[in-house]
């Protein structure tokens, strides 16, 4: 099981490249800081990242910044440039002539749409700015740059969804890059560098449903109960019960919200051996009743 893969999968995170804009300096784009989760690759020039109240951040070509929703800022080429909306750069399709055109600056700028408590949980192990540099790329996420990069300069049939896509590859090169070198990369990923605890969590993810019981965990990892219990909250940061719980209610959110299965199927398919029993778990989790939370779901897709 590819816990990255299927972490990314349940949270929906699908990127779609919004805008490939040629800039002539001075320039300078302004963010609203709206979307949950927006990429923008430097792919010709420099530039520098502006938000109120922190030092700019210089930015040089191939850098890769991850924004996540809240403060406004600005991607300009100098400090005290004037700027335009994102909206308004858009308005200015791509002409061939752009290509050949005395452009200093390449920024391309894509939004990702994450859903559920998977997508929250992805959110919340970044911070407002998280930059990847070029110079810290490993070397197949700088290939995959230049396939961004390439495509982008290009005037073809099929571009936008060849560009959709690399933007997804972009955001598994750099949640990783930026989660090696953060405390605050999600437990289950800092424990992919623990062989025990890797196995135990793979297990997990992939049949939740399964009776895990303390002692069946640390058996699969290959420990005494004890010195798994330990090893597992210390690396994951929550105790195992607690994971597994967290994964179930996860699991079933993702059926109550995208599936018209039964309370009772749910039930069955996250570990619950009745509806009951899930019930009384899902309303100690989220306060609500399954049925009442799926209800509020459906609310908020048809507002």
């Amino acid at each position: 099981m590819d816990i990255l893969s299927d972490e990314l999968s349940r949270a929906r995170a699908q990127g779609a490249v919004f805008s490939v804009l040629h800039q002539v300096s001075p320039w300078g784009l302004r963010f609203e800081g709206h979307r949950p989760l927006t990429a923008h690759i430097l792919l010709k020039g420099s530039g520098f990242l502006v938000r109120e109240g922190t030092d700019p951040i210089p930015l040089q070509t191939r850098d890769v910044v991850l924004a996540t929703a809240g403060t406004p800022y600005e991607v300009v080429s100098e400090v005290g440039a004037l700027t335009v909306p994102i909206a308004a750069a858009r308005e200015k399709p791509l002409s061939p002539h752009d290509l050949d055109g005395p452009a200093n600056a390449i920024v391309m700028c894509g939004a990702y749409v994450l859903s559920g408590s998977v997508g929250e949980s992805l959110l919340q192990s970044l911070p407002a700015v998280a930059i990847v540099a070029g110079r810290d790329q490993d070397p197949a996420h700088a290939a995959a740059i230049d396939l961004l990069a390439a495509e982008a300069l290009a005037i073809d049939s099929g571009q936008q969804a060849l560009l959709d896509r690399l933007l997804d590859v972009n955001l598994v090169y750099a949640l990783r890059a930026w989660w090696r070198t953060t405390d605050a990369a999600p437990g289950w990923y800092r424990a992919l560098g623990h062989p025990p605890i890797r196995t135990v969590l793979e297990q997990l993810h992939a049949d939740p449903a399964l009776d895990w019981t303390l002692p069946a965990m640390a058996r699969a990892a290959g420990l005494s109960r004890a010195a798994f219990a330990a090893q597992f909250a210390r690396i994951v940061g929550v105790p195992a019960g607690r994971y597994l719980t967290q994964l179930r209610m996860r699991r079933a959110e993702d059926a109550l919200s995208r599936t018209d299965q039964t309370l009772a199927s749910i039930a069955g398919s996250v570990g619950y051996s009745n509806e009951f029993a899930f019930a009384t778990a899902f309303r100690r989790q989220h306060g609500v009743s399954p049925g009442r939370w799926r209800n509020s779901q459906v609310e908020e897709l048809t507002v």
